[in-house]
């Protein structure tokens, strides 16, 4: 070959070399475009597909506060209804025995005495600077179930007995629990009956915002379905206008505070659902009426603290049922996500929003059972709507076909039995987030 010739040869190589170097880089960075916009996982429930669905309540009152029963019968009773896990949390005030030395010892006896049961340790915190008129719900991993430890919590941060307003108290309580965190487990902290007392100065709608910045992975939510059911004022709330079928405004209400947080960009919880119970008189038994239902990643305290905090729970009245699986799907989705995941989608992307129940063949009260309704509802930061409303079609309650929007959605889901001539008995899973980055 002539000089020319394998210069020409040369130059046609380079040529179809380069051409083929750019189709390459050309294919590498489509690749990488349809991996960015794929829809994935971004927060996931890292149990998903072998959890266990427990029932629970988390949030009762024994002698050492101002209830009627000691740990081990209100443990004993809450069996005989069905609670796989529950939590004696009596007031933290500075002048009883909630979460004190005795406590303790009667809670490791509840648990020797019944292995089958998760019993976290728990306290109900006077959260500052309400003066004992608004509180919390905090549930202890098994490492930090000390006296020492919830004695100096007590002191330093209960703001029942306290003078004056810290407004810097609750922050500081909060920090105190992240920093007690043993074993790679922190606490939880849920606001209980987030309205029972509107004109608090530490009331949730006014304060969980900068809190939860404050303590991302502290405080959880609220208690979106307080006790006292059987109370004459339904809840103890003495302003029944704070109730939707049974339920807190805060979460009951579409576009209400739970879906403001939600629409801010905030991870808080709010189908939490407890019985509060002191005695029978006003209440009921832990899980005779209400459950919470979490899917745990083992039978274990810190199992169950996990999914509190993972959000992998739904709450339930009269026991309508004992399933309520929110579940969204998007073509090349690894998996359906679950209630208290994030996925990460593009703008215009379709997906099916299904809810999946169980429904008991009978209620709380033995009775037939049914639900009527169901809805879904979708939160954008300036609005919420029910994007579904009808009667259930099956264990498959409903199936929703769904495009996300600019900036992405929330979406969660509600049920409901109608009772006659009363508020209805409802149901009320927690979210699936929806990001759509630009």
């Amino acid at each position: 070959m002539g000089r020319q010739s394998r210069l020409l040869a040369v130059t046609l190589a380079a040529s179809l070399h380069g051409r083929l170097a750019a189709v390459a880089v050309a294919a590498v960075l489509s690749a990488i475009a349809c991996a960015r916009s794929a829809p994935r996982i971004a927060t996931a429930v890292e149990w998903a597909g072998r959890g266990t669905w427990i029932k629970a309540d988390f949030h009762s009152h024994s002698r050492f506060s101002d209830g009627s029963h000691t740990i081990e019968e209100i443990v004993t009773t809450a069996a005989t209804f069905g609670c796989e896990a529950v939590a004696v949390a009596d007031h933290s005030d500075g002048g009883l025995k909630g979460a004190g030395p005795e406590y303790l010892e009667a809670v490791r006896a509840a648990r020797a005495a019944h292995p089958g049961v998760i019993i976290p340790a728990a306290l109900e915190w006077n959260v500052p600077p309400g003066k004992g008129q608004e509180h919390a719900i905090v549930l202890l991993p098994t490492a930090m179930d000390n006296a020492e430890m919830l004695a100096s919590f007590k002191q330093k941060f209960d703001d029942q007995n306290k003078e004056g307003e810290n407004p810097k108290l609750a922050l500081q309580g909060l920090a105190a629990l992240a920093r007690a965190t043993r074993d790679g487990v922190a606490p939880v902290v849920f606001f209980s009956h987030p309205s029972r007392r509107p004109r608090s100065t530490s009331l949730p709608a006014s304060t969980m915002a900068r809190l939860k910045r404050a303590a991302p992975g502290i405080l959880m939510g609220v208690e979106g379905g307080p006790g006292h059911q059987k109370d004459r004022q339904l809840a103890s709330y003495p302003d029944q206008s704070f109730l939707l079928d049974r339920w807190d405004t805060v979460v009951a209400t579409p576009g209400g505070a739970w879906d403001q947080w939600l629409g801010q960009g905030l991870t808080l919880w709010g189908a939490l659902t407890n019985s509060d119970f002191h005695n029978t008189k006003d209440g009921f038994w832990p899980c005779q009426f209400s459950a919470t239902w979490i899917y745990v990643p083992e039978r274990t305290v810190e199992g169950v603290i996990r999914a509190l905090r993972a959000g992998s729970f739904f709450g339930e009245h009269g026991h309508i049922v004992s399933e309520a699986n929110l579940q969204l799907t998007f073509a090349g989705l690894s998996r359906p996500a679950m209630a208290g995941e994030t996925v990460t989608a593009a703008a215009g992307a379709n997906g099916t929003a299904t809810l999946r129940l169980t429904i008991p063949p009978v209620d709380y009260a033995g009775q037939p059972n049914r639900v009527d309704l169901v809805e879904l509802l979708a939160i954008a930061p300036a609005r919420t709507e029910i994007v579904f409303s009808g009667a259930p079609a099956g264990d498959k309650a409903f199936e929703v076909p769904i495009t996300v929007p600019p900036g992405g959605f929330v979406l969660r889901a509600r049920g409901k039995r109608n009772v006659e001539g009363g508020p209805g008995l409802m149901f009320y899973t927690n979210p699936i987030r929806v990001t759509a980055p630009a």
